[in-house]
């Protein structure tokens, strides 16, 4: 069957807001996002969810990010791929969550994108910034045929951002024809997961996550995209 895997990444609230928004690449390369608001409301997430990564801020309600990092790290097996959000100075905090066994701390204030480069880096995701490659997306009803033109805003290994007139609703599944420079079309088949007004006129932005591609489109699509952070 053609269903997306979906693995786990749990955010807490405090840093969710860079990364549960619509385009995230995340979101739309297999990965469901959960929030938590508290240090145990993310422990309890994790213990039931057995999340692939966990993206917290430092200074959470109840737990501190250093203690909620311990417990993740050693009562998960495999323990998952932690990130920490916290403050620059002074550097405690920083030193506290490497003893604790975080793969990664970011000063705050942090760049989105740099978050997102980073989570990407450590759960193997690459993707492409707005790469613009021009796509047809055809529709069918009954014998009508309609093709719609598009361009990607964002692309990755498991779903893109697609800018066209088109609004389909969510769960909606598509047959995406791309158009490289080599001028050799890629066709990918995708579910839309959600379908928002883009700030150009008359368009809307499709947050679309790939279903299962082919090995040869597979490798295509790889051959399109610039690893992760570059």
């Amino acid at each position: 069957m053609d269903r997306p895997s979906r693995k786990i990444i749990i955010l807490s609230e405090n840093v969710g807001r860079f990364l549960l928004r619509g385009e995230s690449y995340l979101s739309r390369s297999g990965f469901l996002l959960l929030a938590g608001g508290t240090g145990r409301d993310i422990l309890d997430l994790a213990a039931r969810e057995r999340p692939a990564a966990v993206v917290l801020g430092f200074e959470l309600k109840d737990l501190p990010g250093d203690e909620v990092c311990f417990r993740l790290k050693r009562t998960l097996d495999p323990p998952p791929a932690v990130l920490v959000v916290g403050p620059a100075r002074p550097p405690e905090p920083a030193l506290r969550c490497n003893v604790a066994g975080c793969d990664e701390y970011l000063a705050s204030p942090v760049d989105p994108h740099a978050l997102l480069v980073r989570q990407s880096s450590r759960l193997g995701v690459r993707f492409r910034v707005h790469p613009r490659l021009p796509l047809v997306v055809p529709t069918s009803h009954g014998r009508i045929i309609r093709e719609f033109l598009g361009y990607t805003r964002n692309l990755s290994e498991g779903g893109a951002q697609v800018e066209t007139i088109l609004k389909p609703g969510p769960g909606r599944r598509l047959i995406l024809r791309l158009y490289p420079e080599d001028g050799e079309a890629l066709e990918l088949r995708a579910v839309v997961l959600r379908a928002d007004p883009s700030r150009e006129r008359d368009q809307n932005l499709l947050g679309l996550q790939f279903l299962q591609p082919a090995p040869p489109a597979r490798s295509r699509l790889k051959s399109l995209l610039k690893p992760a952070g570059i």
